[in-house]
């Protein structure tokens, strides 16, 4: 994983709740969120958020962070070959919502793995060897 980004914002979803985390996104619901969890700790937004394109983000701004987001991970997560998630018309989705009587799971086991992921991405580019 190069970025964060696609991660940040499953994480936003999941962050929901297990009953809604399936539904629909928008940039401009997603951007309060994207923007603090990059700027709220020092070394994320060293690591992910330091760019020239990004540094003008800094500030906060919903307008360029959403922008931002729907060209970036949103249009490159949804245009992946085999991705399970689709934007369209300014909404990020996903392909296959799970079943109602699996959703509490997956949703617990989708969050395990989301954090655990954002962990070692951001721990093995601060270059520490501990997990």
């Amino acid at each position: 994983m190069a970025k964060s980004y696609k991660m940040v914002l499953l994480l936003y979803m999941l962050e929901l709740g297990a009953e809604r985390w399936a539904e629909p996104v928008t940039p401009q619901e997603v951007a309060p969120f994207f923007h603090r969890y990059l700027m709220e700790k020092e070394y994320r937004k060293r690591i992910d958020f330091s760019d020239a394109e990004s540094r003008r983000l800094w500030t906060y701004d919903e307008t360029a962070v959403s922008g931002f987001i729907a060209r970036m991970p949103l249009t490159k997560w949804a245009g992946a070959r085999g991705s399970m998630t689709r934007f369209e018309d300014g909404m990020l989705s996903l392909v296959d919502v799970p079943a109602a009587e699996h959703r509490r799971i997956v949703h617990r086991w989708t969050r395990d793995v989301c954090e655990y992921r954002l962990h070692v991405h951001f721990e093995r580019r601060a270059g520490r060897q501990e997990l």
